[in-house]
């Protein structure tokens, strides 16, 4: 054989001597890249230090906090810091003072007033009494019948008061599902970070395998080339997660403050989704359905108000005086019944009454809609858990076939000669994509599970950290 036919085949036997060789034992220095299914960080509870940029988490830390502990630790510190959730426990306060003044009307009005002056009496022209006039009166009311009014403004009261603890509670559960979204978003992207990671580290590990060959076989340089390239994309897909996750770590801070009080195990609990029957039963309770409630039967008593005042009132009055003029002592006392009934005034108060009947059956409306929009968004909040974590259960039986897929490639190209580096790459690229996509399928239902909460009996009551008065324990 021609020595310049022996030479080429020389080398590629020699390629293919040191391909097989780092097969052998380079292989396992890739191991963590090469096998195994990307690990749900919320069940596993991994470090944060597996993640490039990313802090080892300590003993005491959040991590180590059972998972139930952790999202009541975002439930209390998002709503300790919200100035949202505290103007609305302050307006729920001052619903409270409002129906405390309502009430007041049925207790009797009792007033204390003095005059000094001087003064002068005459009668028929002629002066009775002239000089300095001292007066103290004592005057006292109540009223004894008007129609229903006044109970129908307490009824009204107390409802608003029950409206604005209940937009509270909401205020409170937006700020808790704002929070827990954020931190559930931080995670996906975190994990995301992790997969690309081992993408990368996978394709430098091809990159310094192809080093040692091109450096025998100058032909195989155009794998070599696609291999770096490859990980040129695992690393800016990498990157671009951790830029998202850090994004999303500074609006987590505005909600809970220091990251040390959110782990990555918190989404353990999630994993649940809400049955059928579960969802009816609770979705009456939420904080929204129940503002819609108060606010309906508030009007109804607003307008109950504005009716009775179209019939008469009646009072009881009591005064006395006494006083001195001129030096000459007097006095008087005075008691009765008063009646007041508004004859005319251009239909003003008949207008009035019916404005807010008709607001009164508004809000009636008003109320049916919001749980019919509830009822059909729960439901389709639960299709899209349901389908999420599906899918990421389907997700692992496929990572498992594209695990063995990969091992044989690599083994066919690394030791036999029997595929291209091409069908690597497309192997390791279709599992590494998969992996991302099982990570996407399970923080979908994550996130889908903590909106059906929110949307059901709440998450501050799932959590058992709702006081029931717009609070938090």
């Amino acid at each position: 054989m021609h020595f310049m036919t022996i030479l080429p085949l020389t080398r590629r036997v020699m390629a293919g001597l040191g391909l097989a060789a780092w097969a052998l034992a380079g292989h396992a220095a890739c191991g963590d890249e090469l096998t195994g299914l990307v690990v749900d960080k919320a069940q596993a509870r991994a470090k944060a230090g597996a993640m490039p940029g990313g802090k080892s988490q300590e003993p005491g830390t959040a991590d180590n906090l059972p998972p139930e502990m952790q999202l009541q630790l975002v439930a209390r510190e998002a709503v300790r810091r919200s100035a949202g959730a505290g103007a609305a426990a302050l307006l729920a306060e001052a619903a409270r003072f409002d129906e405390d003044q309502a009430r007041a009307a049925l207790a009797p009005s009792v007033t204390l007033g003095g005059s000094l002056g001087p003064a002068r009496s005459t009668y028929d022209g002629a002066t009775l009494r002239s000089g300095l006039q001292m007066q103290g009166t004592v005057a006292a009311s109540g009223i004894l019948w008007d129609g229903g009014r006044t109970q129908a403004v307490i009824r009204y009261r107390q409802e608003m008061r029950d409206a604005a603890r209940f937009s509270a509670q909401a205020t409170q559960e937006q700020v808790v599902l704002d929070a827990l979204s954020a931190a559930l978003e931080r995670n996906r992207y975190r994990n995301q970070a992790r997969v690309y990671q081992q993408y990368a580290r996978k394709m430098a590990c091809l990159v310094e395998a192809l080093d040692q060959i091109v450096a025998v076989d100058k032909g195989r340089a155009s794998e070599l080339l696609q291999a770096r390239k490859t990980q040129a994309q695992a690393e800016l897909a990498r990157d671009g997660a951790l830029a998202l996750s850090r994004q999303l770590e500074i609006r987590l801070q505005r909600y809970v403050g220091d990251q040390g009080t959110v782990g990555e195990g918190l989404s353990g609990p999630l994993g649940q989704t809400m049955d059928t029957g579960e969802i009816i039963r609770l979705i009456e309770r939420s904080s929204e359905l129940q503002l819609a409630r108060a606010q309906a039967d508030g009007a109804r008593n607003l307008a109950e108000s504005a009716d009775a005042s179209l019939r008469p009132q009646l009072s009881w009055t009591a005064n006395a005086t006494r006083g001195a003029q001129g030096g000459v002592p007097n006095s008087s006392i005075q008691a009765g019944l008063s009646v007041s009934y508004n004859l005319f005034n251009g239909g003003a108060d008949q207008s009035a009454a019916a404005a807010a009947a008709r607001r009164a059956e508004a809000a009636r409306r008003q109320y049916d809609e919001t749980l019919q929009t509830r009822t059909a968004r729960a439901f389709e909040v639960q299709e899209l858990a349901t389908s999420a974590f599906d899918r990421a259960r389907r997700y692992v039986d496929v990572l498992k076939d594209s695990e063995r897929v990969r091992t044989a490639t690599f083994q066919q190209w690394s030791q036999l000669g029997k595929r291209s580096l091409f069908d690597v790459m497309a192997a390791e690229g279709d599992h590494f994509s998969l992996r991302v996509a099982y990570v996407n399928a399970l923080y979908d239902g994550y996130q889908a599970s903590a909106q059906l909460r929110s949307i059901g009996g709440g998450l501050l009551g799932w959590l058992n950290v709702g006081d029931g008065s717009g609070g938090v324990r």
